[in-house]
């Protein structure tokens, strides 16, 4: 019976070791954070919510993924919409400008707003 407690509680051991690595967010994750807010503040980086508004005036799609990566010292943001007939779109812009860079997908002619 002694031997069969000691294995509930190392499997109970593992199991909350488990979920709080899964849990706690890594310290890269922190200083991605931290490295955003401060290229915002600087004017690297247009906020979210310009790139929304960019993205509503230029595509009919929905955005569902975004992710802003920097690569040598020029932020892009990345993201994938989806249109009205269900495909998946890719964009990049430029982070600091908001100026398009590319655009992958079936059927753009429907997505691409006319200019105004």
């Amino acid at each position: 019976m002694k031997i069969r407690h000691r294995y509930l509680y190392i499997i109970g051991l593992l199991g909350t070791l488990t979920f709080a690595a899964i849990a706690a967010p890594s310290v890269d994750d922190d200083e991605h954070h931290d490295d955003v807010m401060t290229a915002v503040e600087k004017g690297l980086i247009k906020p979210y919510s310009a790139l929304q508004h960019k993205v509503s005036r230029q595509l009919s799609a929905r955005i569902i993924k975004v992710e802003l990566n920097e690569d040598n010292g020029e932020w892009i943001y990345e993201l994938k919409l989806i249109d009205n007939e269900n495909n998946i779109i890719k964009v990049e812009y430029q982070a600091q400008s908001l100026q398009m860079l590319q655009i992958k997908g079936r059927h753009l002619e429907n997505v691409i707003k006319a200019p105004k």
